[in-house]
Parts: structure tokens; C-alpha cells; sequence
């Protein structure tokens, strides 16, 4: 599989080789693969197709030891839109919810972490450093929940032990929308479970 230029992503040429990419997608005709997804009428084989081809090209386009951050990504769209948020700067700032909605806040919120995972190897101590990082990352999600959320962080905050943040997103929805809270729970846990 060929690469679509020579000059792989390395994290600080973000600008240049995003453009590139998109010169490239645009010359060939399928520069959709950018921002839309995939279609599900009788062209979806072969959109998919082409997406699968292209996912590759760029994936050849990226230094081999970033690859790892990318593993989670499926599609052009969804692969150059973590690149984005990954190198456009705002990665590791504190993240907020503001307006999107809790399911959206959680996933941009799962990325930054786990691009920290990869960027702070764990000490010798496995598992006081897998416990003090989860209760961090829960610490730093519930943060930066807006004021709505109040109740729900003192409910979560009152008890003796911290949870997972798999645990405590879902507590947080069920105190947010407890009615539909039951169909989103069984989406991130089928997600969860799968990685």
C-alpha cells in the first residue's frame, strides 16, 4: 500500500500534512471521505471500500510511533478529526463540556486519556499506578462538568471509594436523563467491553 506523501505525520507538521492529505483526496475525486459518513444505500460496499483503501494511504502517511494513538479510529472522517483535535492544540487542555451533550463530552474526554495512557508509561507498581491514574482521570472528568451536574458529582464524591470512569460516566447519565439513560448505558458498555 502506497503512502500519499513522503513527508509522514509527526506530530508537529500537523498544518502541512493535513493539507496535503486533503490536496491529495481532493485530486482523486473522493475528498466526501473527509466529512461524511458512510452511506447505507447500494453504494455502501464500494464507499467503504475506497474508505478502507484510504485509511491506509493516510495510515502509511504517519510515523510508525503514532500509530498506537490511532488504533481506535475506523473511517477517513473519524481518523483526520481525532488528528485534529490531537495536534490543533487543544488536546490536553482541561476539557469541558459547555454545550455538547454528556455522551459527546465523555468520548472527546476517553480520547485525551488515553493518548495520557500512552504518553505516561505506568511504574513498576502496575496496580497502585492503574488505581491512582483511574481516579485521576475521574477527578478531572467530573471537573469539568458544568454546574447541572452538581448533584451528581456529590453523590459520586460522598462515596468512600472512587469507581471507574466507565462507572462514573454512567452514574452521571442515569442522574442526567434518567429515562433514556438505559439505552445509552448499553451502547458505551457494549463499546466499553469490546476494546
Amino acid at each position: 500500500m502506497t503512502k500519499i506523501t513522503k513527508h509522514k505525520l509527526n506530530g508537529s507538521n500537523f498544518l502541512d500534512w493535513s493539507k496535503t492529505i486533503r490536496i491529495y483526496l481532493q485530486s482523486i475525486k473522493i475528498d466526501d471521505h473527509l466529512n461524511k459518513d458512510p452511506p447505507t444505500d447500494e453504494t455502501h460496499r464500494n464507499w467503504m471500500s475506497d474508505d478502507a483503501r484510504l485509511f491506509l494511504q493516510i495510515q502509511n502517511s504517519i510515523r510508525t510511533e503514532m500509530i498506537s494513538l490511532i488504533n481506535h479510529c475506523e473511517f477517513v472522517k473519524e481518523l483526520m478529526e481525532y488528528l485534529k483535535f490531537l495536534y490543533s492544540g487543544k488536546a490536553f487542555y482541561r476539557a469541558e463540556k459547555n454545550d455538547r451533550t454528556l455522551t459527546s463530552y465523555f468520548m472527546d474526554f476517553k480520547r485525551a486519556y488515553e493518548e495520557l495512557n500512552v504518553l505516561m508509561p505506568f511504574s513498576t507498581d502496575v496496580k497502585t499506578q492503574q488505581a491512582r491514574r483511574e481516579q485521576m482521570t475521574v477527578m478531572s472528568f467530573l471537573a469539568g462538568l458544568s454546574l447541572e451536574f452538581d448533584s451528581a458529582k456529590s453523590q459520586i464524591f460522598s462515596d468512600f471509594e472512587i469507581s471507574s470512569l466507565h462507572d462514573v460516566f454512567i452514574r452521571v447519565l442515569r442522574i442526567e436523563s434518567p429515562i433514556s439513560s438505559h439505552s445509552t448505558s448499553a451502547l458505551v458498555s457494549r463499546n466499553y467491553s469490546s476494546r
